[in-house]
């Protein structure tokens, strides 16, 4: 009788607010149906906005430059993006919040906090929402159908945010510098949007079923 593998472990860091994490999780969620129980998925939250304040208005550019980068991407969704989010009169001043909001979610299963993360990246970057906002966070939430009192409790728990500040921080002593990062295996990270065939052949070579990938794209995970 054959021992089955465990499955490989896969974690994706991301912030819901950006454009290239949209993307990335499209194209990763082909991956997810193409190799099922094969692959454990973890989305990890990692803010690229720490701290609460807004952002000047050199940071609003460089952040419309990206959506614009982004914009320019093969994907069906990319000529959706939008660059309100930043040149509206109210942008995000952190992403603690909308990613607390997804940790709150969590607890209610995978699939709620995927349905929240899909609601909220479609609000924020091709309609333009502040979603880090609590009455906007509410009102998501509610409308994939959360258990409202229990995401309440956890979204406004200061626990909840010491865990993203604390996921941030060992995340970044183990090398990831920004998103979308992906951990394959414990053995290689892609840090950047990769496209669909580079992300497939990574998996499949730490699962052995491929040859190592040769090109330099990727680095060793430092522990």
């Amino acid at each position: 009788m054959r021992t089955p593998h465990k499955p490989l472990q896969v974690t994706v860091y991301q912030d819901v607010l950006c454009a290239w994490c949209y993307l990335a999780d499209l194209r990763l969620d082909v991956l997810r149906q193409e190799l099922g129980e094969a692959v454990r998925w973890s989305v990890r939250p990692y803010p690229l906005r720490v701290h609460d304040v807004l952002p000047t208005e050199r940071e609003k550019r460089g952040l419309v430059e990206e959506v614009q980068r982004a914009q320019r991407e093969s994907d069906q969704v990319a000529p959706l993006l939008s660059t309100d989010l930043w040149l509206g009169g109210d942008p995000p001043r952190s992403s603690v919040p909308a990613l607390a909001a997804l940790e709150a979610a969590r607890l209610q299963g995978p699939q709620a906090r995927a349905f929240l993360a899909r609601a909220m990246q479609r609000a924020a970057l091709e309609q333009g929402v502040n979603v880090s906002r609590p009455d906007v966070v509410f009102e998501l939430a509610s409308r994939v159908g959360l258990a409202m009192n229990e995401f309440s409790a956890a979204f406004r728990s200061e626990e909840t945010r010491r865990l993203i500040l604390d996921e941030h921080r060992d995340a970044t002593a183990r090398g990831v510098r920004g998103v979308p990062t992906l951990v394959i295996g414990g053995r290689w990270m892609l840090c950047g949007l990769r496209e669909l065939s580079e992300y497939r052949e990574h998996i499949l070579a730490c699962m052995g079923r491929v040859a190592a990938p040769r090109s330099g794209s990727s680095e060793r995970l430092v522990h």
